[in-house]
């Protein structure tokens, strides 16, 4: 049986205390089957066994995820209906200019879950083995060559925008509804390039279903040892990582906050939770709910420096 964490000031408020007094939904705001939904699947048995009650994991993709994200917003702040997300939310506000919320003013952070650095792949079909010979590759097809990512304003558009202004060529921006969609569109070999998440890509990579060429953190990854950085690779001013995190609707009570925020962490110090992250290519994110706040305030004044330096159009 799992302890529930108590604040050291003494006994949680008593509507800490019986929260929740019924099933939580958490709303996945891309594909099933996606690093979003399945980090959370990883933690979910936890939670419900500590509170008594079912955690429902319920995915609406689309939209770069903002059509889960605005159910979330327009629901009840009582803690029964989260929102389980990730870097796309705090970017997509710099290019996605029709948001129907604000993700400041409608939304309350909860908790950083984990971090993960992206891969840039290619289909095994394009006859490039590294960036420099998909870059030359590149430079000889201006405009033929499509990049898949998870939608307008994703970590994967910004990601290839940047790419494409660095090193001087005309890729073809292909947005999906959500990332594991376009993830397999690259592995059919429908679109050959994608900046894709770590957790998802590292599998298809392994499995020799897409060629990795580099990855954008700081050092080389213990999931794919031989793929170089980025810039091993020459381009060490593309670096992105992208978090995933629980968010509820504005007006969330600290108490209910606080409850999660606790309880969340204390999951993530489980040994084995660090161990199953560790394979899915994640790095624990974890804090307060001010340390999540403070990295999507950051992450949309990068996107729209990013935007503006690259000359995309917000549409």
């Amino acid at each position: 049986m799992i302890v529930l964490t108590v604040l050291a000031s003494g006994a949680l408020p008593a509507l800490a205390q019986t929260y929740p007094a019924k099933p939580v939904r958490i709303i996945v705001p891309f594909a099933a089957g996606g690093s979003a939904d399945t980090l959370i699947r990883q933690l979910t048995p936890h939670l419900a066994e500590g509170w008594g009650q079912p955690i429902i994991v319920d995915a609406r993709p689309g939209a770069t995820g903002s059509i889960g994200a605005d159910f979330v917003a327009r629901q009840a702040a009582d803690g029964y209906t989260l929102l389980m997300t990730s870097s796309a939310f705090s970017t997509s506000p710099a290019l996605n200019l029709s948001l129907p919320f604000d993700i400041f003013r409608d939304f309350a952070p909860i908790v950083g879950i984990s971090n993960a650095p992206q891969l840039l792949i290619v289909h095994p079909s394009l006859p490039v083995k590294s960036v420099k010979d998909l870059v030359a590759f590149a430079k000889k097809r201006p405009g033929e060559l499509g990049w898949a990512t998870g939608g307008i304003g994703s970590t994967g558009h910004l990601a290839g925008a940047v790419f494409s202004e660095l090193v001087g060529v005309r890729l073809i921006h292909v947005p999906y509804k959500s990332n594991p969609f376009a993830n397999a569109d690259v592995i059919a070999g429908h679109v050959p390039i994608m900046f894709d998440q770590l957790s998802t890509a590292a599998p298809h990579v392994q499995a020799g279903r897409v060629r990795a060429l580099a990855i954008t953190s700081g050092t080389r990854n213990v999931l794919l040892p031989a793929v170089p950085t980025m810039t091993e690779a020459g381009f060490g001013q593309i670096q992105t990582s992208i978090w995933q995190g629980l968010l509820g609707p504005a007006g969330l009570s600290r108490e209910v906050i606080v409850r999660v925020n606790a309880d969340v962490n204390r999951i993530l110090a489980l040994p084995e939770i660090r161990e199953r992250l560790a394979k899915l290519g994640l790095d624990v994110f974890g804090g307060a709910p001010e340390a999540l706040a403070a990295r999507m305030k950051a992450e949309l004044t990068t996107a729209r420096d990013t935007v503006k330096a690259t000359g995309i159009k917000p549409e």
